[in-house]
């Protein structure tokens, strides 16, 4: 395995569950949330927050979205709520925002009381630290022949993680294989033989996924396909985005759900769901049960 790889988080932890894959030809159709996305884009360039704030969640909840989108759709849905002064839902858009990059910055579109709900969000978060994601890929595969990578997924993260994909695309031959697996610290995937014909140039890349398939993050790997053995490499750990805070240690090595922070912030994530009861608060105390707020109204 080797260092170096591009990722949207990384991060590396243990323990193994396996996937198979199949080969498909490439697709070149969009994300489901990419048209109300580029409309919520053009909304919100326009100075339009109330047109924007139902696309972006519509583009969310329709989901297929790269990490910067998703990024992007919680950070305006954060700063339109504040400018009008929703507080709790502004927050909990920017604890979702915080938990896929700390280093996220607030809009002017915000209000002067943004970068305050901003802070208190990371600040909530900060036990928790971002979503960390990595891959490990061999820097060289054989010819016909199928092999493994792991995908690393900090255990802080894992409940608000549905699965974990794999895509290995080869850009010559528009050949492509999938795999999926339960999300784990580690996570074992198979490319298969398909796709690794002669002298291809092999871009693989892991996903954790939410429930509607938004790319909460990414790490990707270029892998070439010779006549050889596979090399090994050294497990690629790369933040994209500025590093990512140092989460709680008590809280990555475990205790129960309900004991970690993720109740507090677990409804930012389900924020996409428009009319969904979601769990978020203000980190009440710890004999307080979080409430369920509906996020239907603005």
């Amino acid at each position: 395995m080797r260092a170096g790889s591009r990722a949207v988080a990384a991060g590396c932890f243990v323990l193994a569950t396996t996937a198979t894959a199949y080969a498909t030809d490439s697709s070149v159709s969009g994300p489901p949330g990419a048209p109300a996305l580029r409309q919520a884009r053009a909304a919100w360039d326009k100075g339009a927050l109330d047109t924007a704030e139902p696309l972006y969640r519509e583009a969310l909840e329709r989901g297929g979205l790269a990490p910067g989108d998703v990024l992007e759709g919680y950070v305006r849905l954060g700063s339109i709520r504040a400018s009008v002064g929703k507080k709790d839902q502004a927050i909990a858009a920017f604890r979702a925002a915080a938990i896929l990059d700390a280093g996220f910055t607030v809009p002017s579109e915000a209000g002067p009381k943004g970068p305050v709900y901003a802070a208190q969000a990371k600040r909530d978060t900060a036990r928790i630290g971002s979503i960390q994601l990595s891959i490990k890929a061999p820097r060289e595969a054989s010819s016909g022949k199928a092999f493994k990578v792991i995908a690393s997924l900090d255990a802080a993260h894992i409940p608000i993680v549905t699965r974990i994909s794999l895509v290995a695309r080869d850009g010559t031959s528009a050949k492509e294989a999938t795999a999926e697996a339960k999300p784990d610290e580690t996570v074992e995937l198979e490319v298969p033989s398909d796709v690794t014909l002669p002298n291809a140039s092999l871009i693989v890349r892991v996903d954790a996924l939410d429930r509607q398939n938004n790319r909460l993050a990414s790490a990707e790997e270029r892998v070439r396909v010779g006549d050889g053995p596979a090399a090994s490499a050294a497990a690629p750990i790369v933040s994209v985005g500025g590093a990512p805070p140092s989460a709680d240690a008590d809280v990555r090595k475990g205790g129960g759900f309900w004991s970690s922070p993720w109740p507090y912030v677990i409804g930012g994530l389900a924020l996409a769901g428009a009319g969904t009861a979601v769990y978020f608060g203000t980190r009440p105390p710890a004999d307080v049960s979080v409430g369920q707020v509906g996020v239907r109204a603005r």
